[in-house]
């Protein structure tokens, strides 16, 4: 009795999760997805503007993590950047911004009853900013910062400069070669409406939706990008482990595999759910999402590091050489399903559900049912190809060098 009330609760929720989701599109392109949920006061919004390498000129790379800096300090016509902070402060609306290789994203969190503001304060950001030459100096140099990761401990950095696409990774001197007109070029190329998703979940209903929408960026329009800068050579990537010097704390060892090309959403979601758990890469530790693996060995102190990087490289040999079976299939397969019907327990969930199907990357139940372990070990074998790795390690100093001449 009890696991048929539970099998009829996840089909409620979610048979909720779908009936919930409405879609239209502003004249201007703009593609809304909305997700009516009136059990709290809230209302949620996710815009996310697709951006591709090819947008960036060779030479300046660092574009789009410079571009949100600026917007995040620009005046508006009738608002200076510590205005803005003052009224998202009072208000307690939640604004926040980032970048990743798929594209731009502002999330907003607001209550309901101050969604018009939250939604135009948003606008401003986008659509009426003022880039100050005064200010970009000094962004320039907040930007690599924040690249170099200086401020973070050396494990942590060591993770956030694996996890950044080398042909996204800004230099000093990319930062440096990128002026004013560069920035409002690539502005106008890449903030437009025909390229970007909204998502909005909450306290408001379809009709309410697209008022809302239509009046807070139903005046973005594309536009044509005045000339930018002439290319430059692109700048090399660096080759051989990335290495960062930290004395007396051990050894961590970590890899990354951005996902090939060919695999579909519903092989690289089952992996995520079989690869973590496997007891055979024990020390090892292995994260996979849609995007990337992450594999991180540590080793304590005074422990060889040519030992430990040996014992790395073989538990990535051995993980890129598994066999999983019918059974390992079936079970990641009810285990997906489950978790994804309790996807109306967590709006941010829902809403980055949403945007993957929007995108093309979201998984499909009879797709996820063809999957076979043929084609599921073929795809790890592809993704752990030697040449697809990135490997990094924090340690020693000699420790470093011993291994980097390796």
């Amino acid at each position: 009795m009890r696991a048929l009330f539970l099998a009829s609760l996840i089909a409620t929720f979610s048979l909720q999760a779908q009936q919930a989701i409405q879609q239209f599109v502003l004249p201007n392109g703009l593609r809304v997805l909305h997700l009516e949920d009136h059990d709290r006061p809230l209302v949620r919004a996710r815009l996310h503007v697709t951006v591709d390498p090819r947008d960036t000129p060779p030479g300046r790379q660092g574009l789009p993590r410079l571009l949100l800096r600026m917007l995040d300090q620009a005046e508006t016509a009738d608002l200076k950047s510590e205005d803005l902070a003052r009224i998202l402060d009072e208000s307690g609306i939640q604004l926040t911004q980032a970048f990743d290789q798929g594209g731009l994203d502002w999330r907003m969190v607001a209550r309901s009853r101050d969604q018009d503001r939250a939604m135009g304060l948003l606008a401003d950001r986008l659509l009426r900013s003022v880039f100050l030459p005064s200010v970009l100096a000094s962004q320039r140099v907040a930007c690599w910062q924040e690249e170099e990761g200086t401020s973070a401990a050396p494990k942590e950095r060591l993770k956030r400069l694996l996890l950044r696409d080398p042909s996204w990774r800004p230099t000093q001197k990319s930062l440096e070669a990128i002026t004013l007109q560069d920035l409002l070029t690539y502005r106008t190329r890449v903030l437009r409406p025909d390229r970007a998703i909204l998502i909005l979940h909450g306290d408001l209903g379809l009709e309410q939706a697209k008022r809302l929408v239509l009046l807070s960026l139903g005046s973005w329009v594309v536009q044509q990008p005045s000339q930018g800068a002439a290319d430059t050579p692109s700048l090399p990537a660096a080759e051989g482990p990335l290495t960062i010097p930290d004395s007396g704390m051990g050894l961590r060892i970590q890899a990354v595999a951005n996902r090939p090309e060919d695999p579909s959403p519903e092989v690289a979601a089952l992996l995520g759910l079989l690869v973590p758990g496997d007891p055979g890469l024990f020390p090892m530790r292995v994260e996979l999402d849609d995007r990337r693996l992450l594999a991180t060995l540590d080793s304590p102190g005074g422990n060889p590091g040519q030992q430990s990087m040996t014992l790395f490289l073989e538990r990535l040999r051995v993980l890129r050489g598994h066999e999983f079976r019918q059974l390992d299939l079936d079970r990641a397969r009810s285990a997906w399903l489950s978790r994804r019907s309790l996807e109306s327990l967590y709006p941010e969930t829902q809403m980055d559900s949403a945007l993957a199907e929007a995108l093309g990357r979201g998984v499909k139940d009879d797709r996820l049912k063809a999957v076979t372990p043929e084609v599921l070990n073929a795809t790890l074998r592809a993704w752990l190809d030697p040449a697809n790795l990135r490997i990094g390690v924090v340690g020693d100093p000699e420790l470093l060098k011993v291994l980097v001449k390796r």
